[in-house]
């Protein structure tokens, strides 16, 4: 038996804050999701997988962009005309709603409902599987709802648990603990939800594939999905790479740097990917640099540079950079332990959202101020800006 168990494509995902790349590069970053989808729907077909999991959030909101859910329509059909299953459940981007303008899917998909069940498959040699799950039908799920999925079924040769959810006791995401499921005596549990793979356990295993495609800097590093193969005993797991393009976040230290032709080399060396790549570059040890390459970096000058040699059509594109130099820099003019208190008392959420007001509800801000690292990164930014003109004085 073989299968491939994927999640979080997130369809019709406008890919916000992209309007100064090229034209071209634009083009492949919008295209990038469906190019992934393509990629694994022919490998599935190439392989004779026996099914697709797709474990929540196929399409990136609740109201499923007209041209996604017509494209994965036809990715399905596709997938029927050789007699590969498709099983999925909704997450909670993509959850259950009462709208009739949704498109139908063909005999071979199976969708769960929003309440936990069981559904079995016979396969071509004639192995009998059985898959358990639920679809969201909210946005949010509070309850522990792994705890009401059935014990394995005696009469199957192998189950699967589907879950878009996290770990953890309290979530706003079908919360569930690594306990809970592996009392279930199920064979494979597919996971959704998080952006990031992860084996969470392999006995049995408990998998979070990550998303197909990076969106944005925070889901940075080649993305793809799991080839799974079950011999009648063991279960092995393969990788398998699609992303189009890779976020990266690389750090170059500037220290040492004498001219600008070995700072262009040692960035240009540090940002080297065979894969198409979108950049944000960090220069540490700033302060280290000399006053005239500074003005180069912090005036856009050498990053406009370094963005107009680029190719469109194998690109490691550097679409920010951020200088960054060290604390005791401004801690020579300021005491430490007033900016400490200072940084205490303004980088805070509750004086963010004070400040923001309205402006919380547009959703590419919204989206940004909530980012993990948002904050440490503002309070970063204010560092480099104090030392920077303390540096210029």
């Amino acid at each position: 038996m073989k299968f491939i168990h994927t999640a979080d494509l997130h369809l019709g995902s406008p890919f916000k804050g992209l309007m100064q790349l090229p034209s071209a590069i634009k083009k492949v970053v919008e295209n990038s999701i469906y190019q992934a989808t393509d990629q694994l729907v022919a490998t599935a077909i190439k392989l004779s997988v026996d099914f697709i999991i797709i474990a929540g959030d196929a399409f990136d909101d609740a109201t499923r962009d007209l041209h996604a859910q017509f494209y994965l329509q036809r990715k399905f059909q596709e997938l029927a005309q050789h007699q590969i299953a498709v099983i999925m459940i909704y997450g909670n981007h993509d959850y259950l709603t009462s709208s009739q303008a949704v498109v139908s899917y063909p005999d071979n998909v199976y969708v769960f409902g929003p309440e936990v069940t069981t559904t079995t498959l016979t396969l071509a040699n004639g192995q009998k599987v059985a898959f358990s799950g639920f679809s969201y039908n909210q946005n949010h799920i509070q309850t522990n709802l792994a705890q009401t999925y059935p014990a394995r079924l005696p009469n199957v040769d192998y189950q699967i648990g589907i879950l878009h959810g996290e770990l953890g006791q309290k979530s706003n995401y079908a919360p569930f603990t690594l306990e809970t499921l592996q009392s279930k005596g199920y064979d494979y549990w597919a996971l959704g939800h998080i952006h990031q793979r992860q084996i969470l356990s392999q006995n049995p295993y408990v998998v979070y594939p990550g998303n197909l495609q990076g969106r944005h800097r925070n889901e940075s590093g080649d993305k793809g999905y799991y080839l799974v193969d079950w011999d009648g005993t063991t279960t092995k797991l393969k990788f398998i790479s699609t992303a189009a393009i890779i976020w990266q976040n690389v750090q170059v230290s500037v220290a040492q740097i004498s001219n600008l032709d070995n700072l262009i080399t040692k960035i240009q060396k540090a940002v080297f990917n065979d894969k198409n790549t979108l950049v944000d570059l960090t220069l540490t040890d700033f302060e280290q640099l000399d006053h005239d390459l500074q003005a180069l970096i912090t005036s856009g000058e050498l990053l406009a540079t370094l963005q107009a040699d680029v190719p469109t059509e194998h690109f490691n594109y550097i679409y920010h950079v951020q200088p960054q130099v060290k604390s005791q820099a401004i801690y020579q003019t300021i005491d430490e332990k007033y900016w400490q208190s200072a940084a205490n008392q303004v980088f805070t959420p509750n004086n963010l959202l004070k400040h923001l007001g309205k402006l919380q509800q547009v959703p590419v801000v919204r989206e940004t101020y909530q980012q993990k690292d948002f904050l440490s990164e503002l309070q970063q930014r204010a560092v480099n800006i104090i030392s920077q003109n303390k540096m210029e004085e």
